[in-house]
């Protein structure tokens, strides 16, 4: 074999182990989770919730570093400094990085070249949510002079914005889009708006939305393969202001999760409608734990005994891990029949909470009404004893009005 044939193999066996390397699916190897780095304003309405209840991923949230309309530049740039990873290293750990509407004028230059090092050479996935602050920046500082452009799908028009446009469906058999019940009309598709943006030579158009008029387009979902990771654009919010009426679709959560694992390079399981009634219940156990606490706290500052309500949540945790366990390991029928299970003890756990809570507030109100009785008591007894009875008075022989 000749030496230009022996290289023609070899440079055949790069490209082959390439193309390999860059489809490994992402994700913790111990615990079989994604790791996701939520940069942006998770703290008002927004997926943040719906995914840190999601078994299959693991949340890393960077301060709400959104606008900063409401907040300092200063504040914020501090904030974001103690939250965001400290090192190239630990950023990269994460499968993927969600860009969800902040300024990008908080930024170093070396966070910035983190992000995109991250996906072209460490393999991570990253996901630019429109708003204000995203792409263009409107009235925001744009992300196109920045280094992170170089791995969006789609070109930043500096304050560009666009409205009143219906969302049309490219590419229904995608992975990420079949995964999602995308076949009927729902109400966002009608209303879209959005940074303006334009598509790159090689990215995948998924998604776009039209004018009214039909005059105009522009990308609605976007994704790119590029370097060793994937990028994915989403035009419009996925939270109030801009996105207000995407919230409230049933699926919401749904795509969100999903597109995870698709940034990840992880397969999306096929079965929706289990898998959107199983995160319905996660998502209820964060909420009843949450609310279980509340009352307990309150109730433990009067004096009542929570431990026998302790027992039953750690009854309820022990079903709810055996659960998040069966759910990774895509036994999701299983997963449902223990957590249904975990959700009546929670149940349980609040019914005997506020019983518990009752009881205490019953022997306050006891012991008001005894300190309020007594009180009367003592009180009426002195006004008899003055006022009627008059024993501690003595009689006198003459007044000031006596001639």
């Amino acid at each position: 074999m000749t030496d230009k044939a022996k290289l023609s193999i070899l440079l055949i066996g790069v490209v082959f182990l390439g193309s390999v390397a860059s489809a490994f699916a992402r994700k913790d190897s111990e615990s079989g989770r994604i790791r996701i780095l939520y940069v942006g304003d998770f703290l008002r309405p927004s997926p943040y919730p719906l995914l840190e209840a999601e078994p299959l991923i693991a949340l890393h949230p960077a301060w709400p570093v959104g606008e900063t309309l409401t907040m300092p530049t200063g504040t914020v740039k501090k904030a974001f400094r103690q939250y965001i990873p400290r090192t190239y290293d630990l950023l990269a750990e994460n499968d993927a990085i969600i860009i969800d509407n902040p300024d990008a004028s908080i930024f170093e230059d070396k966070h910035l070249i983190w992000f995109r090092d991250a996906v072209t050479e460490a393999g991570s996935g990253l996901v630019m949510v429109g708003g204000n602050g995203a792409f263009g920046g409107r009235p925001n500082t744009p992300w196109g002079p920045t280094v992170v452009q170089e791995v969006l799908p789609v070109w930043c028009v500096t304050g560009g914005w666009l409205e009143f446009g219906r969302v049309q469906i490219l590419k229904p058999e995608h992975d990420l889009l079949s995964s999602l019940p995308l076949d009927r009309r729902w109400e966002w598709m009608e209303y879209a708006g959005g940074n303006q943006v334009r598509m790159k030579d090689g990215a995948e158009l998924l998604a776009q939305y039209k004018s009214l008029t039909g005059d105009w387009t522009n990308p609605f979902w976007a994704s790119w393969d590029v370097g060793q990771g994937r990028c994915f654009a989403m035009t419009m919010d996925w939270s109030p202001m801009g996105g207000v009426i995407f919230m409230r679709w049933p699926y919401y959560g749904d795509f969100a999760v999903n597109l995870m694992l698709y940034l990840s390079k992880n397969p999306i399981p096929a079965d929706l409608e289990t898998l959107h009634y199983l995160r319905r219940l996660y998502q209820d156990f964060s909420s009843s734990r949450a609310y279980l606490f509340n009352v307990m706290d309150f109730a433990e500052k009067l004096g009542a005994n929570m431990a026998p309500v302790g027992r039953i949540i750690g009854e309820a945790e022990s079903k709810r891990g055996e659960s998040v366990e069966q759910y990774i390991e895509q036994e999701f029928e299983a997963a449902a029949e223990r957590l249904e299970s975990s959700l009546e003890d929670m149940a349980r756990a609040s019914g005997k909470a506020l019983d518990l809570k009752n009881q205490a507030m019953f022997w306050i109100y006891v012991i008001e009404w005894c300190a309020v009785t007594a009180t009367f008591a003592v009180a009426g007894f002195v006004i008899w004893t003055l006022m009627v009875r008059r024993g501690l008075y003595r009689e006198v022989e003459r007044t000031r009005f006596e001639r």
